[in-house]
């Protein structure tokens, strides 16, 4: 079903295989196409700084996708990867069907809300990968955006429980000063399953 869109496939209640060009089943499979998107941002003259930083906010986003979700799949494994980049801009988006940031933190926060997962996932250093001592990922790629000069983040996570999905959404060009809890909201009619994320970063002038 090649004209499914990233949009469609986390929104849908029963997962399909992704397009090949943007599907990758394993965790091989999308490590080795950001290691591409990182020759392809160096051929772009990107600094090896900048492309480090991106190749390191891409990783942690994508190793969630993994992490979270062994042997805790719906219906499709693996993770949607798609990016673009020229000498000025790099876009990158990537999904999954998996459990959702609630699904994976209702184990040691009990009753919350897919708002309050983000808020948690995004702020607190706790995981929903108890006893392990982690919990720093999504707090990392915050403090690296927030150094660069233009980046955008919007961050959406479900798992098809009520009331709906919650979305994060970050522009250095508006919230660098802004508390995160204060970039967390539930759009109305948007739910997804698992976590959808799309991150924009423009090179430094």
């Amino acid at each position: 079903m090649d004209s499914l869109t990233v949009q469609d496939w986390v929104r849908a209640y029963d997962g399909s295989r992704p397009p090949e060009e943007f599907y990758c089943q394993t965790r091989d499979i999308v490590q080795a196409r950001v290691e591409s998107l990182r020759s392809s941002l160096v051929q772009n003259d990107w600094s090896e700084t900048l492309t480090s930083l991106i190749v390191a906010v891409i990783g942690e986003l994508t190793s969630n996708a993994f992490d979270h979700n062994i042997g805790q799949w719906p219906d499709v494994p693996g993770c949607w990867f798609e990016s673009s980049n020229n000498r000025e801009q790099v876009n990158v988006t990537i999904a999954d069907r998996g459990q959702g940031v609630r699904s994976s933190l209702e184990r040691i926060r009990p009753g919350i809300d897919d708002v309050q997962a983000l808020q948690i996932a995004f702020i607190e250093h706790v995981t929903g990968r108890a006893p392990e001592k982690r919990g720093n990922g999504l707090k990392f790629v915050m403090n690296v955006l927030r150094e660069l000069e233009v980046a955008r983040l919007e961050y959406f996570s479900g798992s098809m429980k009520p009331p709906g999905s919650a979305r994060l959404l970050y522009s250095t060009q508006t919230d660098t000063q802004k508390d995160v809890t204060s970039l967390i909201d539930r759009p109305a009619g948007i739910v997804i399953r698992g976590v959808y994320a799309t991150l924009q970063i423009q090179k430094s002038v």
